[in-house]
């Protein structure tokens, strides 16, 4: 162990010999006196400073190198955050596009069939009301009976055809109807791209926007088949009178028909084809609508029911007889009934007393204004129930059977004139009892 000390103080001695260090300053010379013990400090203070340099660079390196490490795991977290940011940001935007786009279709989905709904049920509520005064016309017209008083034998109304009866099913065509209104939905090309989320809901609403078009459209056909139906019916009742049919309608309202035009405003770029096509078709059933209603009013003032709703017999018909007076032949403008003294007699359609008074040869006479240049006479009445002005409806009663004026027993005289010309009284009563009977 000495021994090693001694070689160890050896090499010491030989490294840190005393030294002198000379400096001359002013012209004199200076020395400085380093002992080995003041080297050894010197040395253990430089290999000191030497440490901790090296240990402070070394120090630094590795802190940068983590804050490198770190900055790296930031960025590469912040890349994932930003992408996921990304992803549901696209997810956001294809569920507010499907919203969007679902909220759209369905508002334009909706506002074409709330439209097409309101246009339906104005033509169902107006030839509703167009089938409830036709029933009670008929209902008042069955309770009237035949010229003779013959009623009804069972108590369903039912409509006599006096034609024949179209070759072509009514079914086969409201058939044919419906496929075309399928062929129409079909034709709408859908609002979501292909491959859209959007468009499996889409194509529900369409789906069922498409059923529900096809049973409108259905429901339409149904509507016009109807009211051309009842027209055509009507039509007969007119011409089983003896009237033509021109004859009886008023005229156009303008003289000319080119700007006969109207209709609410629908927004052509807010409806769909299909929608364009239901209201073409339901401008058209309109027009039947609206030709039925006219119809209808003028069939209302035609009077075809009797004048006499109790048990009567007829005396005499229309056209030229031998005058019951002084045997003689003449023209006859009327029918006669006999019935019980003082039986009522009523109007045989609506309309407005004209003339309720005495007249010279007719006795007691009530005249009344029908409307469409339709004029009915009651004469030879016992008593007059009504006054001049008086508004009246089928069968109101107006008078009593009597035997007034040039009258050879009890009996009411009928006339019918049309537009100033008499007509068959007879036609109107059997137009009313072959049509509109029980």
């Amino acid at each position: 162990m000495s021994r090693k000390s001694g070689r160890v103080k050896r090499i010491v001695s030989r490294l840190f010999k005393e030294r002198q260090i000379y400096h001359r300053s002013d012209g004199v010379v200076h020395f400085i006196s380093m002992s080995t013990n003041t080297q050894i400090a010197l040395a253990g203070v430089i290999g000191a400073f030497l440490l901790w340099v090296a240990y402070a660079s070394v120090n630094v390196v590795f802190k940068e190198q983590i804050i490198v490490a770190k900055d790296k795991t930031f960025r590469t977290m912040e890349t994932t955050y930003l992408k996921q940011i990304q992803s549901q940001k696209a997810a956001y935007d294809d569920v507010n596009t499907l919203n969007v786009l679902t909220e759209k279709e369905f508002e334009m989905t909706l506002a074409e069939i709330s439209s097409r709904h309101q246009t339906l049920q104005a033509m169902v509520e107006r030839k509703a009301g167009i089938d409830a005064r036709i029933d009670a016309l008929a209902d008042n017209l069955s309770r009237a009976g035949a010229p003779n008083g013959a009623k009804p034998v069972n108590g369903n109304r039912v409509m006599i055809d006096v034609a024949p009866i179209e070759p072509t099913p009514r079914q086969s065509r409201l058939s044919v109807l419906r496929r075309e209104a399928l062929d129409e939905a079909r034709k709408k090309t859908s609002a979501a791209p292909p491959g859209s989320p959007a468009a499996a809901a889409l194509q529900k609403i369409e789906s069922s926007a498409s059923d529900l078009y096809i049973e409108q459209m259905y429901l339409l056909a149904q509507l016009e088949e109807r009211a051309e139906d009842m027209i055509d019916t009507l039509k007969r009742v007119v011409e089983s009178a003896g009237l033509e049919y021109a004859d009886v309608m008023p005229a156009a309202k303008i003289a000319n028909t080119t700007l006969a035009q109207g209709g609410p405003y629908i927004d052509a770029s807010n409806v769909s084809d299909a929608s364009t096509a239901f209201f073409r078709h339901a401008n058209r059933v309109g027009l039947a609508v609206d030709e039925l209603r006219t119809l209808e009013s003028v069939i209302q003032s035609v009077p075809l029911s009797s004048p006499l709703t109790v048990a009567r017999r007829q005396t005499s018909g229309y056209g030229v007889r031998r005058d019951p007076i002084n045997g003689r032949l003449a023209p006859h403008f009327g029918l006669d009934f006999s019935a019980a003294w003082a039986s009522p007699v009523t109007a045989t359609a609506a309309g407005v007393v004209k003339l309720a008074g005495v007249k010279s040869g007719f006795g007691r006479m009530v005249e009344i204004d029908h409307g469409n240049g339709f004029i009915t006479r009651y004469a030879h009445l016992h008593r007059i129930t009504v006054r001049v002005g008086q508004k009246v409806q089928i069968h109101d009663k107006i008078g009593e059977l009597g035997n007034s004026g040039r009258s050879t027993g009890p009996h009411v005289h009928y006339e019918v004139h049309f537009k100033g010309r008499p007509k068959n009284p007879r036609r109107f009563i059997e137009a009313g009892r072959y049509v509109f009977e029980s």
